[in-house]
């Protein structure tokens, strides 16, 4: 029996997985699709802190020393990128300003028409493709095992591992019947355009151009309640229309690729350790909406905080 199980193999419950791992624990992931097919395949996967309060700026300050030290390893599928973030509003500066390999404020002059503030600075960009099949060859690699299963209860796993680690993203709707849980749906488009060494991010208005190991990523759409996961010819028009008034050169780029990804929406992230109906204990770890890659790395560290709890009781 390993000593725990893992619901989930998108990017949340890969780095749980790998951080218990790295701690050493024997970990079974379930999941009900691989992480090819998961959510976290098609997400933007910029290191994004803007919006982040509270002990979630720990998390992501966690995460953001993990990527970087990864964005220094070949094929890591993890990438150090200049950015450009700008506002429709005045802001200040951010939480993480120190942390970053590089800021600077953009002058009024660099900023797109109608738009009140922005940054330049340097991120980690994750390339899911990438990242994820590695994240799960190291887990294999390391003794983890994984099986495919859709799970209709977190009761049908009573028993299986003495805790359990909880990160279905929007399937916690349904496992864990929690109905303050909703898709937010996305879709976005994978370019060729080696040319593109900078990226640029519009929060409000979902703009987004993201330079990555596998292509450019341009998005995006945020839609509420939306379960369809079929692309939209006419969003994937609008995304790359969107992208060409920002950088006119993506236009006549070669198309690779159309994602489309249910994030986990939720008032907040849950982050907790609870006890099962059926006896032993399941940790809580879903509702990371569209920061899920920000956030992974310190959550996974807090799952393990968590774990040495349970034991120490």
């Amino acid at each position: 029996m390993p000593a725990i199980l893992v619901i989930g193999g998108g990017v949340i419950g890969l780095s749980a997985a790998r951080c218990l791992q790295k701690a050493g624990y024997a970990v079974h992931i379930i999941t009900r699709e691989l992480p090819e097919a998961s959510a976290s395949m098609a997400a933007g996967a910029v290191w994004s802190g803007s919006d982040l309060y509270g002990v979630q700026r720990q998390w992501a300050a966690a995460t953001l020393e993990y990527l970087l030290a990864q964005a220094a390893i070949p094929d890591s599928g993890v990438s150090l990128r200049t950015m450009r973030e700008v506002f429709a509003q005045p802001v200040p500066d951010p939480w993480y300003r120190e942390l970053l390999p590089a800021f600077a404020r953009l002058p009024a002059a660099a900023l797109p028409p109608g738009l009140a503030a922005g940054y330049r600075l340097q991120v980690p960009i994750v390339a899911p493709p990438i990242y994820l099949r590695r994240l799960q060859a190291q887990f294999l690699e390391a003794g983890g095992t994984l099986e495919t299963r859709a799970l209709d209860s977190l009761e049908q796993v009573a028993g299986a591992a003495p805790i359990v680690v909880h990160c279905s993203g929007v399937g916690a709707r349904k496992l864990a019947a929690d109905s303050g849980v909703y898709p937010i749906r996305g879709q976005t488009v994978l370019i060729d355009a080696p040319h593109i060494r900078s990226g640029y991010m519009d929060n409000s208005a979902i703009d987004h151009i993201f330079p990555r190991s596998d292509g450019v990523l341009l998005g995006g759409v945020k839609l509420p309640g939306d379960w369809n996961r079929e692309p939209d010819a006419a969003i994937s028009a609008d995304i790359i229309a969107r992208a060409s008034a920002i950088e006119p050169s993506v236009a006549a780029a070669p198309r690779l690729r159309h994602f489309v990804g249910l994030r986990p929406g939720r008032a907040q992230v849950r982050l907790e350790a609870a006890a099962l109906p059926a006896g032993g204990a399941v940790i809580h770890n879903y509702g990371h909406g569209a920061v899920g890659y920000t956030l992974s790395w310190g959550c996974a560290r807090a799952v393990l905080a968590l774990v040495r709890q349970l034991e120490a009781r």
